[in-house]
Formats: C-alpha cells, sequence, structure tokens
C-alpha cells in the first residue's frame, strides 16, 4: 500500500524462506519486522551481512530499546530503523536512500574488482618489463661487440663493458662523453650527420675510423627508449678481422684458380705436346721424297697418334668438367673415377653412396672435387692401402673419408706451405656453408668428416 507500483515487493514468513528469496532473486533491500521469524532478528540480519553484504537491511520495531537497535546496528550492521506507528513518507525516504546505498555499495564492488584486476594486471606487466629490463642488460654486458647508447646529440648516456675498452686513456666511465670523442679527427663530420640520419630516419649503417689505432669499425645505429627518452642504440663491429678473411679468402681463390691453370697446362705440355711434335715429325717424314719407310705406315702411325692426342685432350676436358657428373650425377662420377684408380694400383676402395637422388650442380660439383683431391692426396703423401668413402643424407648431408696412409700432424701442415690444399678445402665446404673435422696423426691414417645442410 506505501509503496504501489515503485518496487517488486515479495513476502516471507520466516528468516528460512527468506533467505530462500535472496538466494533466487537480485534483492536490494529488506525490511524485517521484530516480531518472531523463526530466530533472532540480530542473528537473521547478522547472517544476511556474512552472505549478501550488499543488501540493505532496515528493522521495523514497535518499542524503543536502545540496546537491541544498538545490537542491530553492530552486529546485523543494518542501515535504518522505523518505529511503529510506520510513517509512510519516512519509510519511502529510507527505502530510496537504501537502494541508492545498494547501488553504490555495488559499483563499489565492481570498481574494486576491476581494479584488483587492473592492479594485478599491472604487477605482472612491471615483473615483464623488469625480467625484459634484466634479460637486456644481461646481452647488452655480454655482448663481444661494443655498444653505446647515445642521445640525439650524441652525448653517450650507457655503454657496455667492450665499448668502455675503446674510451681515450684516463677518461672515467661516469664522465658525460660524446661519441665524437671515440671518432677519428677526420670522420667528425660524418659522425654527426650519421646521429642525425638515425634521429631522422631510423635505422643506418655507417663504416667509420675509430681510436689512435685508426681501426675501422661498422656502427649500426637505430632508436630506442632508453629510461623512459628517446635515444640510440650504436653497435659497432670490427671490420678489420672481417677484412683480413675476405683478404684471405680472396687469396686463396686465387691460388687455387692458378693451381689449376698450372696443372692444365703441365698436362697439355706434357702429355698433349709430345703427341702433336711426334704428329709432325711423322708429316715432315711423309713429305720427305726419300723416304725408306712405306707411307702407308707414316699415315697409320699418325692416326694412332692424332686418336692418343684425341684421347689425351678428351681426358683433360673430362679433368676439367666431368662429362659423366653432368649427365649421370656424383655416385656414377665417383665410381668412374674410383674404377680408373684400381685399374692402375692395387688400391683397395669401400664406397657406400646412400643417396636416394642427385643433388644440387653446385653440390654434386664441389662433394666431387673434394674426394678427387682426397684420393689423390691419399696415393700421392700418404701411400695408402685402402680407402674408405661413405655418404650420407639426413637431415644433413654427411660424407665420411678415411684412409690407412701414413698420416700427419694437421697443424703442422696447415701453419706450412704445403697446407694450401686444407685451406682450399675449407674455403670450399665454408662458400656452402658446411663444415668439416680433419683427424690424423703420423702413421694412424686419415680421417675427413664433411657435413653439409640438405637442400
Amino acid at each position: 500500500m506505501i509503496f504501489g507500483d515503485m518496487y517488486e515487493i515479495l513476502f516471507r514468513d520466516t528468516a528460512l524462506t527468506a533467505f530462500e528469496i535472496l538466494e533466487k532473486n537480485d534483492i536490494k533491500v529488506i525490511i524485517c519486522d521484530h516480531i518472531n521469524i523463526g530466530e533472532s532478528v540480530i542473528d537473521f540480519f547478522e547472517k544476511i551481512n556474512s552472505q549478501f553484504p550488499s543488501v540493505q537491511r532496515i528493522l521495523i520495531t514497535d518499542y524503543i530499546d536502545q540496546e537491541q537497535i544498538a545490537e542491530a546496528i553492530n552486529r546485523g550492521r543494518i542501515f535504518n530503523y522505523i518505529n511503529k506507528p510506520i510513517s509512510p513518507k519516512k519509510l519511502t525516504i529510507i527505502v530510496g536512500k537504501a537502494i541508492d546505498q545498494y547501488n553504490l555499495q555495488e559499483n563499489n564492488i565492481r570498481l574494486l574488482h576491476s581494479l584488483k584486476t587492473k592492479n594485478d594486471e599491472l604487477k605482472e606487466l612491471l615483473q615483464e618489463l623488469r625480467s625484459e629490463e634484466e634479460k637486456f642488460r644481461n646481452i647488452f654486458n655480454a655482448s663481444p661487440d661494443p655498444i653505446l647508447i647515445v642521445d640525439k646529440h650524441g652525448l653517450i648516456i650507457s655503454s657496455n663493458p667492450h665499448a668502455r675498452s675503446l674510451y681515450p686513456a684516463n677518461t672515467q666511465t661516469e664522465d658525460a662523453m660524446f661519441i665524437s670523442k671515440l671518432i677519428c679527427p677526420e670522420d667528425q663530420l660524418l659522425t654527426k650527420e650519421y646521429i642525425s640520419r638515425v634521429v631522422q630516419h631510423g635505422e643506418s649503417m655507417i663504416e667509420l675510423r675509430i681510436g689512435v689505432n685508426r681501426t675501422e669499425y661498422e656502427l649500426n645505429g637505430y632508436p630506442v627508449r632508453y629510461k623512459g627518452t628517446n635515444a640510440i642504440m650504436i653497435t659497432l663491429r670490427d671490420l678489420s678481422t672481417r677484412k683480413e678473411l675476405q683478404k684471405k679468402l680472396l687469396q686463396t681463390v686465387i691460388q687455387t684458380e692458378e693451381k689449376e691453370r698450372r696443372r692444365f697446362a703441365q698436362e697439355l705440355h706434357d702429355g698433349i705436346g709430345p703427341l702433336l711434335s711426334t704428329t709432325k715429325l711423322y708429316l715432315q717424314w711423309f713429305n720427305k721424297p726419300k723416304a725408306k719407310m712405306d707411307k702407308k705406315v707414316i699415315i697409320s702411325k699418325m692416326e694412332e697418334t692424332l686418336e692418343e692426342t684425341i684421347a689425351s685432350l678428351r681426358e683433360v676436358s673430362n679433368n676439367i668438367s666431368p662429362n659423366t657428373l653432368m649427365s649421370f650425377g656424383l655416385n656414377t662420377a665417383l665410381k668412374t673415377f674410383i674404377n680408373r684408380i684400381r685399374n692402375v694400383s692395387h688400391i683397395e676402395f669401400i664406397y657406400e653412396n646412400k643417396l636416394s637422388s642427385r643433388l644440387k650442380e653446385e653440390y654434386e660439383i664441389t662433394i666431387y672435387r673434394l674426394l678427387c683431391e682426397c684420393i689423390n692426396n691419399s696415393i700421392k703423401h700418404a701411400e695408402a692401402k685402402l680407402i674408405k668413402i661413405e655418404i650420407v643424407a639426413n637431415d644433413f648431408l654427411d660424407i665420411f673419408y678415411s684412409d690407412d696412409g701414413k698420416g700427419f700432424v694437421v697443424s703442422d701442415v696447415i701453419n706450412e706451405k704445403r697446407g694450401s690444399g686444407l685451406v682450399n678445402m675449407k674455403t670450399r665446404i665454408q662458400s656452402l656453408g658446411g663444415q668439416y673435422q680433419i683427424t690424423s696423426s703420423p702413421d694412424n691414417g686419415t680421417s675427413i668428416n664433411i657435413r653439409l645442410i640438405n637442400e
């Protein structure tokens, strides 16, 4: 009668049935008379407070008992109380305020829950940031390359141990210093332009000379955020080692090509030269009017010599670019080469090839050249009697070569001039991104293991 259509109102006679309503419905306010409801009203309110803390509790009483009301407030956490007879206006106002309080508490709960969730997320994010910062710092300090972090003016704000080794003598690491102090004077202007380019356009690279030794370095810089400010991280890579390696590689290639030219020149000179000279003599003899030998015999000898010359040319050509390798693949070419060696020597071969298909052309040529050179070395230098070759293709392409020859001290041979063959082998394998291992010692033979990426 008091509320009319303002609210949906549910009635229950006992505390037990009231709890059923609270569990099944979204109740905002509960109004309870102090009369018998199956248990103490204050106990009833206390249970509601523990299980449904947002529900606002209003007590209706027909007598003034200050102790009971105080206990209802303290234990039952009531929102308010009303004495009988009930004033409709007062009850309406109290219920309206109780509903506002319920809504406020629910909003607070949601806000607290959201705040707690965001706080937990923030803690996780901070933990990740600390972890990433620690990881970055470890990588930064452990990097074998010097690393500098500079501001947009080129002032060094952080550096790793390898970078500090480039500082001028008597410079304290905590001293503020511009990166230009590390650069040779003639490269100062390039340094300023480089810093400006990274700031304006992002990642950039330049080669500069550093220190009194004027060592060439490659500087790779890119923008970063460092301690909340914009900065540039610059990694320095020493180019002297790379350029020295490139120089040695070029020398090795030149030596290899020159060695091949000398070998072909010697084969032409020693093999084909005498045959052509003999043919020339037969021609001169054939033109002599008083030649005692029958001209048919001279022509026959000339044909034999020319046939031998053609065969020699074919052999030289085959050494340059084996037709068998190009036409039939690595396995057939190696078998042909091994059979040729068997025919002119007493060396025993154990050859096993587990390839199921042909390889890329550069792989086949390189492996064929390497194994031919290994076999020639085993015959010429090691005086081997048994040679084993195995080629296996799984995740990698593995070539196993061994002989029972005299062996040698690997480091001694590499350090001497006669070690160019091993250097050439290393260069060929590395050109394909492969690895190799040579094991040998005097009187214990030699084994060579080569591993290439199986493509």
